[in-house]
């Protein structure tokens, strides 16, 4: 009964992140964390559910844990090249990205090839001071926007979303977010895909993966 109650608790928390509801995640992953504290899925997703968040230094420390308790990884070495990056750490985020290279997952035919491109691109970033001091500018426009979209000034948002993705090629989630706000508060759902498709060739990650089926669905319905 325990291992279903984990087991349905996870999947709530996994929900909640996918459709970008941080805080229902975490809340979902908290009373877990206090069933299993050093369950894997407790760590990594705490630890993915606080950097998406902001807290870099909260995400790090779990997954330095995780390190801790079962070893060397793949996802271990990307997501703390991830929280390097965020921080600001760019010879950290380098090493890291670098293992998480080598990794037999990150191999031609290995499960988590479609995450090289993007290691790759991020590795490149950090080897050079002048393109990761402008990926650094990205993400305070990035935070901009945010602060943007919180206040309703959704047009200004995406605008500023689109430039910090122009600073730093590998910026994801501002592409994301400019979806997000086109298809959910301004009614653009042919732009929001647009934002989706490039976000999902840069990263395959889930969240993106969803918005963009969720947007092809509706213009495929729009032009029936």
């Amino acid at each position: 009964m325990q291992n279903f109650i984990s087991t349905l608790w996870e999947r709530f928390g996994l929900n909640a992140y996918i459709r970008g509801d941080y805080e229902k995640a975490e809340r979902w992953f908290r009373k877990l964390e206090q069933r299993e504290p050093d369950a894997i899925s407790v760590l990594r997703n705490l630890g993915v559910i606080l950097l998406a968040k902001g807290d870099a230094e909260g995400a790090e420390a779990y997954l330095l844990r995780e390190e801790k308790l079962y070893g060397k990884s793949f996802h271990r070495h990307a997501g703390l090249a991830d929280i390097a990056y965020a921080r600001g750490k760019r010879k950290e985020a380098e090493r890291r990205y670098a293992l998480a290279l080598q990794e037999p997952e990150c191999q031609p035919g290995g499960k988590a090839e479609a995450s090289r491109a993007l290691l790759e691109k991020r590795l490149a970033i950090c080897a050079s001071e002048a393109a990761f001091t402008r990926s650094r500018e990205s993400m305070k426009i990035f935070r901009e926007a945010e602060e943007l979209s919180r206040e309703k000034k959704y047009e200004e948002a995406v605008l500023k979303f689109k430039e910090a993705a122009a600073l730093d090629e590998t910026n994801w989630p501002a592409l994301n977010n400019a979806g997000s706000i086109c298809l959910n508060q301004l009614g653009k759902n042919r732009e929001a895909q647009e934002f989706f498709e490039k976000a999902f060739e840069i990263s395959k990650n889930i969240q993106v993966a969803r918005n963009l089926d969720l947007v092809m669905r509706k213009n495929s319905k729009e032009t029936q």
